[in-house]
């Protein structure tokens, strides 16, 4: 039986020496699941919508600014954003024309063109923007106005004035109240004139009507109006901005709008109707 004590311990050794080698065991790894993969790339963030465009080149030097907050409505903002840049790009096609039909003649000065636009008011049912325009094609002095887009937030489309009242609304209520408005700010504007044959009351439809924040959140409180220079009163006068509160205006509203409005105006606007917005 010892003959067999030799050959075992030799086999012990062997067994002892490949542990050795092969170095302490690995801990082991419970096989990954689907909610320990690694997590997937989310996809890129959409690109953000322009606020701004400029073109400037010898004939005439173009600029838009939009505000931020009309990204929150991706149709009203590529209406709006195409739109302008469409007409200020017709303003350099325009005036590069002109500059190159006066080589020679005089020297040229640059023509310019700029657009800026503010959220006037916005609520679940009604967006209102307001924007001011700048035009120079190199005469005594530059032409400037007022201009304002109406939004139907539900149908995702723009909509003209009138359609905020009804079809057969007493549209005299409102052009009083506004020629009212314009005789009172005149009269707190220094070396303004008088309304007369010339420089006479506008209708509502030859002014420009923006939506008015309202003292209650969210609503609408009336309506702002822009009269633009030389519609009642000349250049130097400037431009007038009155303020026509709901009050006025509730019997005249349209029933799809009316629940927009409520309140009051949150300003009543300057005494000399000097604009709220300039550029």
């Amino acid at each position: 039986m010892k003959r067999f004590a030799a050959p075992a311990a030799a086999l012990a050794v062997v067994l002892t020496l490949v542990a050795c080698d092969r170095g302490p065991a690995a801990p082991s790894q419970p096989p990954q699941s689907a909610a320990t993969a690694a997590p997937v790339a989310p996809p890129p963030a959409a690109p953000a919508l322009p606020l701004a465009f400029k073109q400037t080149d010898p004939a005439a030097d173009v600029a838009l600014t939009l505000p931020a907050e009309i990204g929150r409505y991706p149709a009203l903002h590529a209406a709006l954003y195409d739109r302008e840049v469409a007409l200020l790009k017709d303003f350099a096609i325009r005036a590069e024309a002109d500059r190159k039909s006066t080589v020679g003649e005089f020297p040229w000065r640059q023509y310019a063109s700029e657009r800026q636009w503010t959220v006037a008011a916005a609520t679940s049912k009604l967006i209102g923007l307001r924007g001011t325009w700048f035009d120079y094609t190199g005469g005594a002095h530059p032409n400037h106005g007022a201009t304002a887009i109406l939004w139907d937030a539900g149908a995702n489309n723009e909509l003209k004035s009138a359609a905020l009242f009804r079809r057969d609304a007493d549209m005299g209520v409102l052009d009083k109240a506004i020629c009212d408005a314009v005789v009172l700010a005149k009269r707190n504007r220094e070396g303004a004139m008088p309304l007369d044959d010339v420089f006479s009351c506008p209708k509502w439809s030859e002014t420009v009507l923006a939506l008015a924040p309202s003292t209650e959140v969210g609503k609408i409180g009336g309506l702002a109006v822009l009269i633009d220079p030389y519609v009642v009163g000349p250049y130097a006068e400037g431009d007038y901005e009155v303020v026509i509160p709901l009050s006025t205006l509730r019997p005249l509203l349209a029933p799809a709008y009316a629940d927009a409005f409520a309140g009051s105006p949150r300003s009543p606007g300057n005494p000399d109707g000097a604009p709220s917005v300039t550029m």
